[in-house]
């Protein structure tokens, strides 16, 4: 188990004496001297102002304090600086294109220096609108860039999600006792630190795995192995809030607002940055990738609090799925095809579970409907997520430049995916509904079942030195 305690301590004080003033998704020229652009993302002002009405829509629905009409008049301004910057542009490249063929030609000497005259006025002229509008192209790109996601059209928009699914009902049974009386199985310190212990240990890893080969075997998904650190700009580009995960504190940062951040393998935006400016043929299409690794998402474990405990926990185990497909409606039927492997797996376990739509106000600004895998908790009397499946539409992709080429047109891809799996929410549920976790069946687990006693683990990792 990974002690995270050190680390955390030294990263949430860089964390709080720090104030991000600039994005690390969009640099303007005068801030290029001390940081360079790692991606420039597609930014469709025409497309996303045109549809005023549903983005209207998906700020009122989720709660955002953003004025639609106060940032299309930013546009307005930026776009009207803009346009005065380009027409000088022109100007000066028409003056040094007449320059050059009137000295090719023998011209007088009074024209050459009126035409040198001129371009002097309007290089300066164009450097001091190049200032004027780094400020005005600052302020709109960012209050641009914080717009959010459309909403599907089977999101929910008031404050109840709509359930779509629901495997047995949960008992009437009260007083249970938590997760945490079993201290033959699990050891906890805090949100950060705990230990598995005995079967505990074993179901952490098997489940894991045996869902991984489920989706490969079954779902037609490669699996990946993907790095457990995201830069700052990944984040930015999948609009994850950066109090989400941990900042990491670096000895030689060249760029300083790239800062990176501890997500686990097992995370979204860890698939982000193989995809960056990724150009795919068609036929290649839909793209299924599933990982199995570790998950640092400190924000999610926030709704089951304030009692410490491994529904809180900000580290776990995870299955995380990654699909992209060329239209909205292969994403939404990849988004339904995850959800049917995963209700194979739960279903399995039998342990009362749902899955449900969550209300718009829950999303984040990239996604556009999120359905939740939810398991009944006895101990604190609700369901808890251990496991959840986004779709993003192309919003991402046009963010990281992920596209697909169409005979001589580019069409971004549309991104569906998340957690299928959190194993640590997943034990403690089972352990409160008595569920023996030797005893449980694994979908996809190898020929031996997944169970493996204490001994064969052992000497397996003793045959790795011998």
């Amino acid at each position: 188990m990974l002690g995270l305690q050190i680390v955390l301590r030294s990263c949430r004080a860089a964390q709080k004496g720090s104030i991000r003033k600039i994005s690390a998704l969009y640099i303007t020229g005068d801030k290029a001297n001390e940081n360079y652009a790692t991606l420039q993302p597609y930014l469709d002002f025409a497309g996303t102002f045109d549809e005023a009405a549903s983005l209207e829509q998906s700020i009122a629905s989720r709660g955002l304090d953003i004025s639609l009409e106060s940032v299309f008049r930013k546009y307005q301004k930026y776009q009207t600086h803009h346009e005065q910057l380009q027409r000088v542009v022109g100007e000066r490249e028409a003056v040094t294109k007449n320059l050059k063929e009137l000295t090719k030609k023998g011209g007088s000497e009074q024209q050459i220096e009126e035409l040198k005259e001129q371009g002097k006025t309007l290089r300066n002229d164009l450097k001091g609108l190049k200032q004027a509008l780094y400020p005005i192209e600052d302020e709109f790109i960012h209050d641009f860039l914080h717009l959010p996601n459309r909403l599907h059209a089977q999101c929910p928009t008031g404050d109840q999600e709509v359930l779509l699914y629901r495997h047995s009902l949960p008992g009437s049974t009260s007083n249970v006792p938590s997760h945490l009386d079993r201290k033959d199985l699990i050891h906890f310190v805090d949100n950060n630190r705990y230990y598995m212990m005995e079967q505990a240990a074993h179901f952490d890893v098997n489940a894991m795995q045996s869902l991984g080969r489920y989706f490969v075997t079954k779902g037609d998904f490669v699996q990946t192995a993907n790095p457990d650190f995201v830069r700052c700009v990944l984040l930015e580009a999948n609009a994850t809030p950066l109090a989400d995960y941990h900042m990491v504190r670096e000895e030689h940062l060249q760029n300083k607002i790239n800062t990176a951040y501890l997500t686990g393998g097992a995370a979204f935006e860890s698939y982000l940055g193989a995809m960056t400016k990724l150009c795919v043929y068609p036929s290649v299409l839909p793209l299924r990738y599933v990982c199995c690794g570790r998950s640092y998402n400190r924000a999610e474990a926030q709704h089951y609090g304030p009692t410490p405990s491994l529904y809180t926990a900000t580290q776990t185990n995870a299955v995380q799925s990654f699909v992209a497909t060329q239209t909205a409606d292969e994403a939404n039927a990849q988004l339904e095809h995850i959800l049917s492997l995963a209700i194979d797996f739960y279903k399995a376990l039998d342990v009362p579970f749902r899955i449900v739509y969550a209300p718009a106000a829950c999303l984040t600004p990239s996604e556009s409907l999120r359905a939740v895998i939810e398991v009944y908790a006895p101990s604190l009397q609700r369901y808890v997520c251990v496991g959840r499946i986004s779709n993003y539409g192309d919003f991402v992709s046009k963010r990281i430049l992920f596209s697909t080429r169409r005979e001589k047109h580019y069409d971004f891809l549309h991104l569906v995916g998340g957690p299928v799996l959190y194993t640590t929410r997943l034990i403690a549920a089972l352990l409160e509904h008595n569920i023996r976790l030797e005893n449980c069946r694994l979908v996809g687990a190898s020929s031996s079942g997944g169970k493996h006693t204490m001994e064969q683990d052992l000497q397996q990792f003793k045959d790795l030195f011998t």
